[in-house]
């Protein structure tokens, strides 16, 4: 499915909103720029479109993070919470 650029905003925004609250080492919460995920959370957005289920939001998250960092604490079933929160948020918005 193609999105166009309001849509995009508003996907970029939920994974976005998610990330930050999630916030996995704590950085954002210590004083890290607000912009420290940006990388991840730009890429996670991208796989919106194979996103059908949380477990599959929890692999994109775990995905994401494990190729950025380290695959220790970035398996899919430590992404399980947060990938639910995404997919919570995507369905809600009327995003998926």
């Amino acid at each position: 499915m193609m999105i166009d650029r309001k849509q995009w905003r508003r996907v970029e925004a939920v994974v976005r909103t998610v990330i930050l609250k999630w916030d996995p080492y704590g950085l954002i919460g210590d004083g890290a720029p607000a912009d420290e995920w940006d990388d991840e959370i730009l890429k996670v957005a991208r796989r919106v479109n194979g996103i059908k289920t949380p477990s599959e939001a929890s692999a994109a998250i775990s995905e994401v993070f494990s190729r950025a960092f380290q695959p220790e604490g970035f398996q899919p079933e430590d992404c399980t919470q947060v990938g639910q929160q995404l997919f919570d948020e995507l369905k809600n918005n009327g995003l998926i």
